[in-house]
């Protein structure tokens, strides 16, 4: 999937998850847990040096890229747990809303990544590639439309909690 598309899958994500947990009340907590949530949506891709964040990092994309491949350690438990214990290394106001925040869009991503065809090596390093049986072409129409159906859930779970207080 494409960056556009991950945004929109991270944010639905956090908008999800904070639909279902007593989520950030104040608005500077909503903004770090939201933030966090387009974050973690982009950085599995650390491990493509033309991603956004593959470009944010190069040398360290760069290695990662030459030592494992594409949608191999950054796509895989190994990352979620990096991600979980790194965030829980942290101690601030904000740590949970960073945690759920990066861990929401970050599992996002995986999961639009195994929706495509080439899919995901989510047991890294077991060779076995997990990919949904509804699947896509990376950049294709089919693309474009489950990114734009991500963007009305966002703004719809965004509306509801934010606008109508439900």
């Amino acid at each position: 999937m494409k960056g556009n598309t991950h945004l929109m899958g991270g944010l639905a994500a956090a908008a999800l998850v904070n639909e279902w947990v007593d989520g950030p009340a104040s608005l500077d907590h909503q903004l770090v847990f939201y933030g966090a949530g387009l974050l973690g949506s982009l950085l599995p891709d650390l491990c493509h040096p033309n991603s956004w964040a593959g470009r944010k990092t190069k040398l360290f994309s760069k290695f990662v890229s030459k030592a494992f491949g594409h949608r191999t350690v950054t796509h895989s438990w190994l990352f979620i747990a990096a991600v979980i214990w790194l965030t829980n290394s942290l101690h601030s106001a904000y740590s949970l809303n960073l945690k759920y925040g990066l861990l929401s869009g970050a599992i996002s991503h995986l999961i639009l990544d195994a929706c495509t065809s080439r899919g995901i090596q989510f047991l890294y390093p077991v060779p076995l590639r997990f990919r949904s049986p509804l699947y896509t072409k990376t950049g294709s129409s089919t693309e474009t439309a489950v990114s734009g159906i991500l963007m009305i859930a966002a703004l719809l779970l965004l509306a509801k909690q934010h606008i109508f207080n439900i």
